[in-house]
């Protein structure tokens, strides 16, 4: 019997919602609601036809957050009439801004209203969750109320996520969701791409650019290098720090945005390393306990990944045998990883070749997700 199932989300859906959303489709009635983002790619033309959307307009950064509030506030009657107006079997949030309009829109002052499963998706572990101020507190106060509440499922993307912090408070049914490839999404063209490569090393930077100190060290460091480019594609954030070294150098290159469901396999056949470097010495421990979708496009595209030293990352990159770490601080360090990277290719060529596919794949977590959210 087929489910009626809500993805109620801060943002247009980037590839992971993408995936899901497509997944469920097939064997269930998918609705989407969503804020608009300018720093995100907008991937609707790769959404599947029967999903029922409903865009909710422009959203400020959350460095705005009076606007952002304001937004929320005129919006909330339309969230109330989609709710009020359909009959959800899962609902599925992915941050607390959503769950509390949800929770907010739902509200009757007589009656009771059928209420959906509700589930929340955790790609990401916000700065409240490891600060010490009063408002952090205050926050992850009102986090645990929330999920107790008026959570029934929760998803992670990587399962320090979960032991770090949720296991500290929620007891409910949990399901780890890595960020791997999706078989039905995969778009196969050419596949004779890679002789189109340069002599040059090739180092690529792909996806948002959220990263601005560690971007600019790999910039300094092999600017005007006669024998590395840097290719960069994307856009976020510090894209204005790109073209203005890529409009500078002439080894650093900036290509925009790209579709993650059509350009993928195009652009890592260009690429010879993939440059996943994070500063960890920050208050939020993120990207200490992070897992990245790179990971899994690195496993299958066969290319190997340069990442942060201390990190969950490291240990699966060691793991898998498909990279190497550094700390970009220390001088001489990202030339030495690059190093080991080039001088290593052709065998860690070959050892991608031998690992399981289920290690990249997610075809098998889909069908187990789907499971999880509607039983």
């Amino acid at each position: 019997m087929k489910k009626k199932i809500l993805f109620f989300i801060s943002h247009q859906p980037n590839p992971r919602f993408v995936k899901q959303i497509n997944f469920l489709a097939k064997n269930n009635t998918v609705s989407l609601a969503y804020f608009q983002r300018k720093t995100l790619a907008d991937l609707d033309s790769s959404i599947d036809a029967r999903v029922i959307r409903q865009n909710f307009g422009p959203i400020p950064n959350a460095s705005s957050p009076v606007k952002r509030i304001w937004t929320y506030l005129t919006t909330i009657r339309s969230i109330k009439k989609l709710i009020s107006t359909n009959s959800f079997d899962v609902v599925l949030v992915n941050n607390l801004d959503v769950l509390l309009l949800y929770v907010f829109s739902r509200f009757k002052f007589f009656g009771k209203r059928e209420r959906a499963k509700v589930a929340i998706e955790i790609s990401d572990l916000r700065e409240y969750v490891f600060g010490a101020s009063f408002m952090a507190k205050r926050l992850r106060a009102l986090e645990k109320r929330l999920y107790r509440k008026h959570i029934d499922k929760l998803i992670v993307t990587s399962e320090k996520y979960y032991s770090y912090h949720f296991e500290k408070f929620f007891s409910k049914d949990v399901f780890i969701l890595e960020n791997k490839l999706l078989s039905q999404e995969i778009k196969i063209t050419d596949t004779n791409l890679e002789s189109e490569k340069s002599d040059k090393t090739i180092i690529g930077i792909v996806g948002l650019l959220l990263r601005k100190d560690e971007y600019v060290k790999l910039f300094e460091t092999y600017k005007n290098h006669s024998d590395v480019e840097i290719h960069i594609h994307g856009k976020g954030q510090y894209q204005h720090v790109v073209e203005d070294y890529a409009a500078r150098y002439e080894n650093i290159k900036y290509f925009g945005p790209y579709n993650a469901f059509t350009d993928t396999q195009r652009i890592y056949a260009s690429l010879d390393i993939i440059y996943l470097i994070y500063d960890i010495h920050q208050v939020s421990l993120n990207n200490r306990l992070a897992l990245p979708n790179k990971l899994y496009e690195c496993m299958y595209y066969k290319v190997p990944l340069l990442c942060s030293k201390n990190t969950y990352l490291e240990e699966k990159v060691k793991e898998y045998g498909v990279g190497t770490s550094i700390d970009y601080k220390v001088d001489g360090e990202i030339e030495d990883g690059v190093t080991f990277l080039t001088d290593n290719a052709v065998a860690m060529k070959a050892h991608f070749k031998t690992l399981p596919k289920n290690l990249y794949l997610g075809d098998n977590d889909y069908i187990e997700l789907e499971s999880f959210l509607i039983n």
